[in-house]
């Protein structure tokens, strides 16, 4: 006996034509709306702005503690070096700092053409040193959190140990032959491969992780600072080790009893309620190479072709860069209207086939289900 399957909306889908499989059917507790994934950034909010700007650099504020972009179109500035950095760069290098300078220059001049970087570094009086090597640490770690992503991607796809398979499982939009050569010059390299099992045994060793998000502290510090006048680093630390206001784990909240003493012993020692938070971190936190806990990284000395440079974008120049982008995400949206329509026109072939193949057999005449063999009632059920 055939069973009864939904041809069309049914409530099913709630109105909507399904947008998984066509050739998958859902039953009445499945949903026709996909999950929601996150993708990369495509940075159509920053294009329209760079347009509304006429084309020009958009302007841009720096903290003046850690150089770390702050405020109006600050959230896309990293995310604008990571397309730069897809673009103009590969990532068969150890780290940021062995990248060559031609392929810097170029990122660096991408981001003078949409920021304006060049009026802090001009400007008298500004923190340009601590600018110009809090974008050197940005590119640094965004070229590191994209090397990451292809090794993953590398060794979910087999790794050293299926050496052909990780070579055919190029990512998508990532060119074959960098591919290959990515995997030749640096995921087989002896080296790095030591390198990246240390590293993974000192990330097991945390003991607490950070709820902090993407913005980055100086970020929060400047956006509490507008709202309220005030900000705490002290408060901002258990916040982004919190859970609605339950730390994390026993060990969040021991730290945070240390920070909590070291306040307390500060006080008692200054003989006033007034003390440096930033100390009261040192002390509670403790010291760390490179990185101040609770307020963030070390700046480190910049990158001698950005300390040396000097560059104002040419607002022909920055619109042709703008119209290139405007023509790929043009062309990313057409193909992706395509695939939809060749999605729905499968989608209709198939509802159509099957319910023409329960009414009549190819040359028109009607068909009893019931004489149908054996072999067929098993493919129905």
């Amino acid at each position: 006996m055939a069973t009864q399957i939904a041809r069309a909306h049914g409530g099913d889908g709630g109105g909507r034509d399904p947008t998984h499989n066509p050739k998958h059917v859902p039953s009445s507790c499945q949903s026709s709306v996909p999950k929601k994934t996150r993708k990369g950034a495509k940075n159509y909010e920053l294009l329209k702005a760079f347009e509304d700007n006429g084309y020009m650099p958009l302007p841009i504020n720096f903290d003046p503690l850690t150089g770390e972009a702050i405020g109006d179109h600050s959230k896309w500035f990293p995310r604008w070096i990571t397309t730069l950095l897809e673009d103009h760069t590969v990532f068969e290098y150890k780290s940021w700092q062995n990248v060559p300078e031609p392929h810097k220059l170029q990122i660096y001049t991408g981001l003078f053409d949409m920021f304006d970087i060049a009026s802090w570094q001009k400007a008298p009086g500004t923190h340009w040193p601590r600018v110009q090597a809090s974008i050197d640490t940005i590119c640094s770690n965004r070229y590191r959190d994209k090397k990451y992503k292809l090794k993953l991607h590398y060794e979910n796809a087999g790794g050293s140990k299926e050496g052909s398979k990780a070579y055919d499982s190029c990512p998508k939009g990532y060119d074959k032959t960098k591919w290959r050569s990515l995997i030749d010059n640096l995921f087989k390299d002896e080296k790095y491969v030591k390198r990246s099992s240390v590293n993974k045994a000192n990330i097991a060793k945390q003991l607490f992780p950070s709820l902090q998000g993407s913005k980055s502290i100086s970020s929060q510090r400047y956006d509490q600072i507008q709202k309220t006048g005030k900000f705490s680093y002290v408060e901002t630390w258990a916040k982004n080790h919190s859970r609605k206001g339950v730390f994390v784990n026993k060990h969040a909240a021991e730290t945070y009893e240390k920070i909590d003493q070291a306040r307390t012993d500060l006080q008692c020692e200054r003989g006033t309620e007034e003390v440096d938070e930033l100390e009261i971190l040192g002390r509670g936190l403790g010291e760390r190479s490179g990185y101040i806990l609770g307020v963030g990284r070390k700046l480190k000395h910049a990158s001698p072709i950005l300390a040396t440079s000097s560059y104002m974008p040419e607002p022909q120049t920055s619109k042709k860069k703008y119209e290139e982008l405007e023509e790929r995400s043009r062309r990313q949206e057409e193909e992706m209207e395509r695939m939809r329509q060749e999605m729905a026109e499968m989608r209709a072939l198939f509802l159509r086939g099957h319910s023409g193949g329960e009414s009549s057999t190819p040359n028109g005449s009607n068909t009893n289900p019931s004489s149908q063999n054996d072999d067929h009632e098993d493919e129905d059920e």
